[in-house]
């Protein structure tokens, strides 16, 4: 194997190692953490990412300093009387 032929193999394996770590750089930057709480005084919503042009996220309420994570209770209504 010539000079030349060792400098482009070495070239390219180091071409190879940059661009998988740049690959796997960009793999770990679309991961965000949450984001701070919307509040009002009792009750806010934690977002958590975008659905389209809809935020998503969590609703939450204080409870004795804490923000805890609120459960939806439904209730069942008939339709007719």
């Amino acid at each position: 194997m010539s000079l030349n032929a060792k400098l482009v193999l070495a070239l390219l394996w180091v071409a190879s190692l940059v661009l998988a770590g740049v690959i796997a750089s960009a793999q770990t930057q679309t991961r965000r953490d949450p984001g701070p709480i919307i509040s009002g005084c009792d009750i806010g919503f934690r977002p958590d990412g975008w659905q389209g042009k809809a935020r998503t996220g969590t609703w939450v309420v204080r409870i004795n300093g804490e923000w805890v994570e609120a459960v939806n209770s439904l209730k069942t209504v008939p339709a007719t009387q």
